[in-house]
């Protein structure tokens, strides 16, 4: 006999549902297990976007989404170069997750918003955002009488004749039929960061939004039981300008991004996950460019600076800039800041961010040119985000893509979430979802994408996990 069927590592968005995803599915006795001294992990400070084709919420909004169409612009826009037998397991059932989820009392708005760059909206908004999914699950789960053991990091897991059989924390072991990880990213490791996300570390500037608990414990586990690792160099980086960690998912509508050579590379009022990316097919390093009037608007266009964002999101207020500010700037610039370039004419701040003479001056005359008609021929911003640049002095801002939103490299794993030993063969008794996974993202394609991965693939994990289980004792009573 075990002491559960079922252990959950980790009390996020994935943990949460695959352990009432397997309570559901027949597993009796779940515990789940977390490090720290409150639910949610990372989840709970999430912005609260799900994405999802095929929801009740979109058919009452009229929207027709087949997830066919999710499946496709899923796997297009990661490249193909993702573990497409899990993806389209996971993205044939995001709709069905979403209602699943508003079963279990997680309140969504009615309006849906476009997330990234899909042709249907279909990422969900939850009313208060990750702490009210995070409290609408484990409300769930203490329901269905599932034990929540907090403070309680787990240091290895029982590991016998090529199966895991339960856990080990402080001095206290625990078996189970199986286990579910569910423990996060690494995001909060710099060691980690270094080694598996390369791209998104530079010492003294790279830094993590999500929770402290984001260790990485799952690579431990692999190395453990001989698992597989996917996803070297992959998660989502938002734009850093290294003034002071204030995360800034969205450029305002009248900044200028440039590359090293002073070119527009985007759309400023792309969505993050698509600015990730293009930066990073530049060098990983650009600069945001505009002008005093931007800082200090005449009143007459003082609305239109102010309201100068595509993204209007329900659950969230007006987006503003954090960074992007006259109090932030002068402050800088007041204490002799380096980070803030400031000259009376382009081609003094062409000198100074060390651009070729004559193109960030071109681009910028080019950039007002469409501002004066209206029609941004080069990459298609709305009209109403082009604000000319003419009002001296110029700024320039050197951006890199540092601030760790997610990381996507861990365990590998099938369509039924069990994770991959590397023999290719699935671990007995071993599955994961979430974060701690690896092969299910590698560009991220628009909001809603962490948290649809995390509760689908939670609800994958989970019904495995009680698929195991109920094996488990049938075999037991035959033995018996």
């Amino acid at each position: 006999m075990t002491d559960f069927d079922v252990i959950v590592i980790g009390s996020g968005a994935a943990g949460l549902s695959a352990a009432v995803a397997a309570s559901e599915a027949g597993a009796e006795s779940i515990v789940v297990i977390d490090s720290e001294g409150q639910v949610g992990g990372s989840s709970r400070l999430a912005g609260g976007v799900i994405m999802g084709a095929g929801s009740s919420v979109q058919r009452a909004s009229g929207i027709t989404d087949d997830p066919d169409n999710l499946i496709h612009e899923y796997l297009a826009l990661n490249g193909w170069d993702v573990a497409a037998g899990p993806v389209r397991r996971w993205a044939a059932r995001t709709g069905e997750t979403i209602d699943w989820l508003s079963g279990h009392g997680v309140p969504f708005f009615e309006r849906l918003i476009f997330g990234g760059d899909e042709r249907q909206a279909r990422s969900h908004c939850v009313d208060g955002g990750g702490q009210a999914l995070v409290d609408a699950l484990h409300a769930s789960a203490r329901a269905r009488g599932i034990d929540i053991a907090l403070g309680r990091r787990v240091d290895r897991l029982l590991f016998d004749d090529g199966a895991v059989t339960g856990v080990e924390s402080g001095d206290e072991q625990l078996t189970a039929s199986c286990v579910v990880v569910a423990t996060g990213g690494f995001g909060a490791n710099p060691e980690l960061l270094e080694r598996y996300f390369p791209s998104a570390w530079v010492p003294d500037w790279s830094w993590y939004i999500g929770a402290d608990s984001s260790r990485g414990d799952h690579f431990a586990f692999a190395d453990q039981v001989g698992a597989q690792i996917a996803g070297f160099d992959r998660g989502l980086r938002t734009l850093d300008p290294g003034l002071a960690k204030l995360n800034e998912a969205f450029l305002p509508g009248w900044a200028v991004l440039v590359d090293t050579d002073g070119r527009r590379i985007i759309d400023e009022t792309a969505p993050y996950g698509l600015m990730d990316q293009v930066l990073r097919a530049h060098g990983d390093r650009g600069f945001v460019v505009f002008d005093d009037a931007a800082l200090r608007p005449p009143a007459d266009l003082a609305d239109a600076y102010r309201n100068s964002y595509k993204q209007v999101w329900p659950n969230h207020p007006p987006f503003r800039t954090k960074n992007y500010n006259a109090d932030v700037i002068d402050d800088h610039l007041a204490q002799g800041g380096s980070k803030v370039h400031r000259a009376d004419t382009l081609a003094e701040l062409e000198a100074a961010i060390g651009v070729p003479a004559g193109n960030l001056s071109g681009e910028i005359n080019r950039y007002n040119g469409f501002a004066a008609a209206g029609f941004d021929l080069d990459h298609t911003k709305a009209g109403k985000f082009l604000m000319p640049l003419q009002t001296a002095p110029y700024y320039a801002i050197e951006v890199r893509a540092l601030t760790v939103n997610l990381t996507a490299c861990g365990l590998r794993i099938d369509e039924h979430a069990r994770v991959l030993g590397r023999d290719g063969h699935p671990v007995r008794g071993l599955l994961a979802a979430g974060e701690c996974t690896g092969g299910i993202l590698k560009t991220y394609i628009g909001s809603g994408n962490s948290l649809a991965n995390a509760c689908g693939f939670g609800r994958i994990a989970g019904e495995s996990a009680a698929a195991v289980s109920a094996d488990s004792s049938t075999r037991e009573e035959a033995r018996a």
